[in-house]
């Protein structure tokens, strides 16, 4: 897990993450006033990417597209509440790390963990 650096308080940013893999996935940030929040837009080859998606304190967001894409990204706050305040990410109260493909499968398998523990007592 790798945290993205260089996220600033301008309501529209763009970042080209460097995957484990050497590869590159363009990712934009747009904090919207009127929604109260930051979402992300991000594509990669082969995969049709996500669109204005709000950002949202997760493990892995991008949960839905494991099977496609070899990472993720999570986002975590200081509070547990979502990210809401255009200054979230300077002052440090809202972190986006870059999940590998590891990173990845470690979360899978700790779902199926607590699934197995929940429906077999």
């Amino acid at each position: 897990m790798t945290e993205i650096t260089g996220l600033t308080a301008d309501a529209n940013q763009s970042q080209n993450l460097i995957l484990p893999d050497g590869s590159s996935a363009p990712l934009t940030l747009t904090y919207m006033d009127n929604q109260q929040g930051w979402f992300i837009s991000l594509s990669y080859p082969g995969w049709s990417g996500c669109t204005n998606r709000r950002l949202v304190v997760n493990p892995n967001m991008l949960r839905a597209f494991r099977s496609i894409i070899p990472f993720g990204l999570a986002l975590s706050t200081t509070d547990g509440y979502e990210p809401i305040f255009i200054t979230d990410f300077i002052s440090g109260r809202a972190s986006l790390f870059l999940l590998n493909a590891d990173d990845v499968q470690n979360y899978e398998n700790i779902l199926t963990q607590d699934y197995l523990l929940v429906n077999n007592p």
